[in-house]
């Protein structure tokens, strides 16, 4: 069967892509197969050793199976080292099919005490086949992917546990419990042919995907290394522990559950064809509560609550034992057997082999071998412990057996519960930072302002001595004169004399100015200057100076206006002659204007706000007046809500003001610029979200209300929605190039601007890492992203978000779309708890 031809079979059926296709179909058989012989074993197994040991010795094999694990463990750890992993598997299946006809040869000899090393031989095939399964699936897909194809290789498991249980309760009467050992090895021999062909597909992975590049050769190390990088991870541990707790509780259920068979069924066969039929029904149910529940557990819920339902479930029947009439034992413990087993083949192990996929491939595969075999076989061997002391020396009966079950119940919740915080923070560890906000950057490592003063001041030299003057006055202001500036700026300073503020004055001799250089040693210039600017003559000279030059249209003249321009802002607020400015702030000059503009800033007066706030829509004097209006402070906040908010002014003005807003950095600015984002006007939409953001960078203590962000979420979610429409209807059209690549450029612009409204709610930190892997564009960056958004996102949000950063076709892409949009509407945010509401 074709792949393209295995995809559209399967896509009906599961969310795959078409590269995952044939993985997933040879994935599904495989896990079938395994499980099918693994619930003919099973039967076998507890029959026979009721049948030669009985239920009391049952203690007995669990401890040597925990024994024996340990050398198990550390030859399964070698062979994974030494040999290549699909050799590996391909040589444990031909042991099992070994083995398993000899187990049947000797149990015709009728050794009681082969029961017993052949209960070792199953839980070793039960843990190792399953193992080698999710290490192939581990192999082969990320995160993401894993939770999406998950469900459909559990299936394939759990309908192989059904058709394997109904052999076993079929055939067990007519054939013989031994005989059923027969079937197995023509399964396995099944799965060998798999295992042939997911090797090419694990080989064209790796070659897709670098980071896996040694997938197939893990790193050396031996058992107790391993076991010390499982300690020295806070992650690994928790999930070894949570392992060891969960095989605790399940093995003391599993004791009680085969004691009240014992005690009901006393015929071996009959034993055996009710434990077959039980498993039957067992994983018809568990298939059924994992196709119906599982994927939906998972993606409306998230993995915390998944951890908690088999506990709390199992929690409540160990509890039901004490108020249970003695003659419904076997009712009760079908229940709890039942809820353990159903939980553990379907919900559990989805949840539990997910938990191990962001864990990174170099100690990965190695503690899963570790844990999924010597942790949880140590734990058996507890458990065997515990049942000897309790139930062999201080005769506990089965109700006290439970008081022990709820003890371990209440640990292993405590402990999904704190998991579920490491598994975001694995996930995050998969996700670097890829570059740094260049604006941020540059501001940590560059003070602006000063650069500007000191290049505007060295570039005035070139055109007026005056101007050079007045900046070198207003850097001195500055206090941040190092000796290597002064040197710099005192370069051959005795060319530029006191003739430099007789230019303004127009007096005939000269007034004189000490050298630059040796007014910057001594700090007096500013001093002198200042003196100069204070008198009342000087004020009068500068009036009847400005009123000559703004008449005249040379390019001296325009010299000299910026001269008297950067004079006015040297002078004290309110003086009479700093109305002056506002003459200079109306010239058509950039140059002229930028002065004024920079003198405003200083001066601070409020009637020079509407002429400022008129240069946002000049292109050439924007950046001038937008660092004048910041410099005013938060007393012009409401001025400039107001000039936001009025649709009639210009649009260019409009666009400058919200990042004005921004770098004032204040509750209230934030307040402003999250309700004139309820409005949801386009035309200021981009800017606002930007302000927004830059706030959120700037100033995280700031808070944001969720609902009027999420509501912009939503509408830019719709907005990409019709993008991908469009770009549908126009992809095969051979004219339609430039314009295809156009909304390509908007829908990418529209998901920065998601993920940057997704900041002011979520922790910034964790959106930044998600979108730069989405913009990195590989599969494993891609995945991850995925994964952290699912587990921090609110469910429905993350939903409609998905088709627009999955990597998906075009038309699937748009036909999610076409799907969720119908339901978009829907979506109704409410506000959070602590999130407050605009200040007034």
């Amino acid at each position: 069967m074709s792949s393209r031809r295995i995809y559209h079979l399967l896509s009906r059926l599961v969310d795959l892509r078409p590269e995952e296709a044939s993985s997933a179909f040879l994935l599904f058989f495989y896990f079938f197969l395994i499980q099918i012989s693994a619930y003919i074993i099973e039967p076998v197994k507890i029959s026979l050793y009721l049948r030669w040991l009985t239920a009391d010795r049952l203690p007995y094999a669990y401890l040597l199976s925990a024994l024996l694990i340990g050398l198990a463990v550390a030859l399964n750890s070698e062979l994974l080292q030494r040999v290549r992993r699909h050799f590996y598997i391909a040589s444990s299946l031909l042991f099992f099919i070994f083995t398993l006809v000899l187990f049947w040869f000797l149990f015709r000899l009728h050794w009681p005490w082969l029961s017993l090393i052949y209960w070792f031989w199953s839980d070793l095939f039960m843990v190792t086949s399953t193992t080698q399964f999710w290490i192939m699936v581990n192999d082969l897909y990320h995160p993401h992917q894993a939770k999406r194809l998950i469900g459909f290789l559990v299936s394939g498991g759990l309908l192989g546990g059904v058709a394997g249980a109904l052999v076993a309760s079929r055939l067990a009467r007519s054939l013989g419990t031994e005989n059923l050992l027969l079937i197995c090895p023509a399964l396995l021999l099944g799965c060998l042919v798999i295992i042939y062909f997911s090797r090419r597909l694990s080989q064209k992975e790796e070659r897709t995907d670098s980071s896996r590049a040694e997938a197939g050769k893990p790193a050396r190390s031996s058992p107790l290394a391993t076991w010390r990088a499982i300690r020295a991870s806070r992650y690994l541990s928790a999930l070894a522990v949570i392992v060891a707790l969960g095989m605790v509780v399940t093995t003391l259920v599993d004791f009680q559950f085969v004691s009240v068979v014992g005690g009901t069924f006393t015929d071996q066969d009959a034993r055996t064809s009710f434990l077959g039929s039980f498993l039957t029904i067992l994983l018809i149910f568990s298939y059924l509560l994992h196709i119906l529940f599982t994927n939906r557990i998972l993606r409306k819920a998230g993995i915390r609550v998944a951890l908690l339902i088999a506990p709390a479930l199992l929690l409540l029947g160990s509890v039901a034992i004490f108020f249970i009439p003695a003659v419904y034992l076997i009712h009760w413990a079908v229940f709890i057997k039942g809820t353990d087993k159903s939980l553990s083949y379907s919900l559990n192990q989805s949840v539990r082999e997910l938990l191990y996929i962001p864990v990174p491939p170099e100690i990965k595969y190695r503690a899963k071998v570790f844990i999924d075999m010597f942790v949880s076989k140590f734990a058996k061997g507890l458990s065997s412990i515990i049942l000897l002391v309790g139930f062999t020396l201080l005769h506990f009966n089965l109700q006290q057996i439970s008081l022990v079950v709820i003890a371990f119940i209440l640990g292993w919740i405590f402990l999904n519960l704190s998991i579920t915080r490491e598994y975001v923070n694995t996930v995050k560890r998969n996700l670097k930072i890829k570059w740094q906000d260049a604006d941020r950057v540059i501001k940590d490592s560059l003070d602006l302002d000063l650069t500007k003063l000191i290049f505007d001041t060295l570039e005035s030299k070139k055109r007026s001595s005056v101007l050079y003057a007045m900046n070198l006055l207003h850097l001195l202001k500055t206090e941040k004169m190092s000796p290597e500036l002064k040197k710099i700026l005192s370069y051959k300073a005795d060319e530029i004399v006191a003739r430099s503020m007789d230019a303004v004055l127009e007096a005939r001799g000269q007034i004189f100015i000490p050298e630059i250089d040796e007014a910057l040693e001594q700090g007096s210039l500013g001093a002198e200057v200042e003196e100069i600017l204070s008198l009342a003559s000087y004020q009068e000279v500068m009036k009847d100076y400005l009123d000559r030059v703004s008449k005249d249209r040379s390019q001296e003249a325009e010299t000299s206006k910026m001269e008297v321009a950067k004079a006015l802002g040297l002078m004290e607020a309110g003086l009479a002659v700093t109305r002056n400015l506002k003459r200079l702030l109306k010239d058509e000059s950039p140059d002229v204007a930028s002065y004024a503009l920079e003198s405003a800033a200083r001066l601070k007066q409020r009637e020079f706000i509407p002429l400022i706030v008129r240069h946002l829509s000049r292109p050439a004097t924007r950046d001038v007046a937008q660092r004048t209006l910041v410099d005013y402070g938060t007393k012009i906040i409401g001025t400039l809500k107001d000039y936001l908010s009025d649709k009639d002014e210009d649009l260019n003005l409009r666009k400058a003001i919200p990042g004005i807003l921004a770098r004032m950095g204040t509750q209230r600015a934030a307040d402003i610029l999250s309700l004139e984002l309820k409005k949801q006007e386009e035309e200021v939409a981009t800017e606002i979200i930007e302000a927004l953001y830059w706030l959120r960078t700037r100033h995280p203590q700031l808070h944001f209300p969720q609902e009027l962000v999420v509501s912009e979420i939503i509408r830019l979610i719709r907005k990409s929605y019709q993008l991908i429409f469009e770009l549908k209807e126009i992809k095969d059209k051979k004219e339609a190039g430039l314009l295809f690549q156009d909304l390509e450029n908007s829908l990418a612009r529209t998901l920065k601007h998601i993920f940057e409204l997704l900041s002011l709610i979520y922790p910034l930190e964790d959106m930044t890492r998600a979108y730069q892997n989405i913009c990195l564009g590989t599969k494993k960056s891609l995945d991850y992203s995925i994964e952290l958004l699912d587990n921090i996102l609110k469910k429905e949000l993350n939903l409609y978000l998905l088709p627009l950063i999955e990597e998906l076709p075009l038309e699937i892409r748009a036909q999610k779309c076409r799907k969720l949009l119908k339901n978009l509407e829907k979506l109704s945010p409410g506000p959070e708890p602590g999130e407050g509401k605009p200040d007034s």
